[in-house]
């Protein structure tokens, strides 16, 4: 079992199968929260959904080598990291991420998403990570911002979310403005 310590009690952990109970329980004990911003929060109900799930991040992993991780607070989920399917033509991926509301506001997700960027930048010498939020979702666009990508703009009614078309703010972060990070 692959983990990483983020300190403080905090670790990543790749998603597995076995992580599909687990992965249930926090998405129910979360939804409303999740829900704002995640169709998949809404969707996932029974623990056949959850491996559903695990099993797409698995065969993304086979697939590209970007891990969809689990955060793990004091040995509790308490949220996700997931990258999309890498463009090679391109050479970029994008990334999805999601913190339950018990974890939230102790810069957990920062710590994790800045762990998680070393594979496409350092690993596999993609040059570009996307990012695209709810234009509502604050707390998204923060993490964002504090990773030091960049906004981009709106992209209008490009995401279909509990039965409407929401607008979604679009971020970047470049390779060499990873690397640049990381010197400083």
């Amino acid at each position: 079992m692959f983990t990483y310590d983020l300190g403080d009690g905090a670790s990543l952990r790749i998603l597995e199968m076995w992580h599909a109970p687990e992965l249930l329980t926090f998405v129910q004990e979360n939804r409303a929260y999740l829900g704002e911003w995640l169709g998949w929060a809404n969707e996932m109900q029974t623990e056949g959904d959850a491996q559903h799930f695990i099993k797409r991040g698995i065969t993304r992993f086979y697939e590209d080598g970007l891990p969809w991780v689990g955060i793990w607070l004091n040995d509790q989920m308490v949220g996700g990291v997931l990258f999309f399917p890498i463009d090679h033509h391109i050479r970029a991926t994008e990334v999805g991420y999601w913190l339950g509301q018990q974890a939230a506001g102790r810069g957990l997700m920062t710590r994790s998403l800045r762990a998680m960027l070393r594979y496409p930048f350092d690993l596999f010498h993609l040059n570009r990570v996307g990012l695209q939020a709810d234009v509502r979702n604050v707390r998204s666009h923060t993490v964002a911002e504090r990773l030091g990508f960049t906004f981009e703009g709106i992209r209008r009614q490009v995401w279909e979310h509990n039965g409407q078309m929401v607008d979604m703010a679009s971020y970047s972060l470049l390779a060499d403005e990873w690397r640049a990070q990381a010197h400083s």
